[in-house]
């Protein structure tokens, strides 16, 4: 879209606002699934990043599956058109009301502990369920802009409780069909995808009544130009290499399984706002104030994130050094600094990029504000979330 069309956007829906493109969310997944030799895969949205119901009809519409880790998360699946056959739940600390709520409607589910198990197999018999494994420490991450490494957890079954997993399944008749991992989340290095998938699948080779291997996810996105577009043909591909390998030595097709968020949603998703104020802060740099900040886009202040931060008026004008916060009370809202933008006037429009991911699912309105609106673009129409 050009400048114009933001700008006529926001004079028809007012600001804050998030903008979330379809067609972008395709191109993504058509780029993802263009590396994945194997046959036999499965490709679930992990709802966690943006779970809301149009984004949700999207991904139903394109013919994924959807990774839920909440009651509310399932319902809102449930409420957007997916069958029960295209959810997989994994979480941590399940309730028995909700454990049981599972297996009532028949939701795939990747166990956390020995505990889990015990309450699930306590509950029903002759069922399957997958395992949620521990990533081992040897698996070190050195990443910036990773979040949410698994070994700064204790998420996940250890190797040496495997027997005992086992063991109860058996005395139920359960079976244990799936083995799923998490490394992180955002991470650009390949080279931890390889060390985690030869780790997951010799793990999944042990379970001899396995259906599918889940990688999740945790592939990078390009925020800034200091990071790497992640190169998905070589991890797709060691992962199809692996699944092939593990299929030949178990005698049929194992599914692989991957969970994509990010990467489908980030650089579909845009915040459009406005600019209130600005203050001189020396001749050579001012601060830019505008209509959000930490209470609509919180991953600047808690991640330290980079999100690109694009000028709307631009007309030729000399460029300026620029601190870009929210107009809240909070010292250090800031959503970027340092910012080479053309000179700007109040009431100017600015856009922030790749936000459609972790965005207005972490807004809290705090402090003191209401949640932005949002607007979904599907080629000839605009709808309002």
């Amino acid at each position: 879209m050009t400048a114009q069309d933001y700008k006529r956007i926001a004079d028809q829906f007012g600001t804050p606002l998030y903008i979330y493109e379809t067609e972008r969310i395709e191109e993504n997944l058509s780029n993802i699934l263009t590396f994945i030799e194997y046959p036999r895969i499965k490709v679930y949205y992990a709802a966690m990043c943006n779970n809301q119901s149009g984004i949700l009809k999207i991904i139903n519409y394109l013919g994924l599956g959807v990774q839920v880790s909440s009651d509310h998360e399932l319902n809102l699946a449930k409420e957007s058109g997916f069958n029960s056959s295209d959810i997989s739940f994994t979480s941590t600390g399940i309730s028995k009301e909700l454990m049981k709520k599972l297996i009532e409607e028949g939701i795939e589910i990747n166990l956390d502990s020995v505990e889990e198990a015990e309450k699930f197999c306590a509950m029903i018999s002759n069922r399957t369920f997958g395992i949620r494994v521990r990533i081992p420490k040897r698996i070190k991450i050195v990443s910036d802009g990773a979040t949410n490494i698994f070994s700064d957890s204790n998420i996940g079954i250890e190797e040496k409780d495997f027997d005992i997993i086992k063991e109860i399944a058996k005395k139920t008749g359960n079976r244990i069909t799936g083995v799923h991992g998490y490394l992180a989340s955002n991470v650009h290095d390949t080279k931890y995808f390889i060390e985690f998938g030869d780790f997951l699948v010799n793990v999944a080779s042990e379970f001899t009544d396995l259906k599918y291997v889940n990688f999740s996810s945790g592939f990078g996105v390009k925020y800034s130009e200091k990071d790497k577009d992640f190169n998905f043909k070589r991890v797709l591909h060691y992962y199809s290499c692996l699944m092939s390998k593990l299929s030949e030595s178990f005698g049929r097709e194992i599914f692989l399984k991957i969970e994509p968020g990010r990467t489908l949603l980030a650089d579909a998703g845009s915040l459009l706002v406005k600019i209130t104020n600005i203050k001189t802060l020396n001749p050579y740099k001012s601060e830019i104030s505008v209509n959000a900040g930490f209470a609509e886009l919180a991953r600047p202040k808690i991640y330290d994130s980079y999100h690109e931060i694009e000028n709307l008026e631009k007309a030729g004008k000399p460029e300026k050094l620029y601190d870009v916060r929210g107009n809240t009370v909070l010292q250090n809202d800031f959503l970027g600094q340092d910012r080479t933008l053309e000179q700007v006037k109040e009431g100017d429009y600015l856009l922030i990029r790749k936000v459609g991911a972790y965005g207005i699912v972490m807004a809290s309105g705090f402090p003191g504000k209401k949640l932005p609106r949002q607007i979904l673009i599907q080629k000839d129409k605009t709808e309002v979330l």
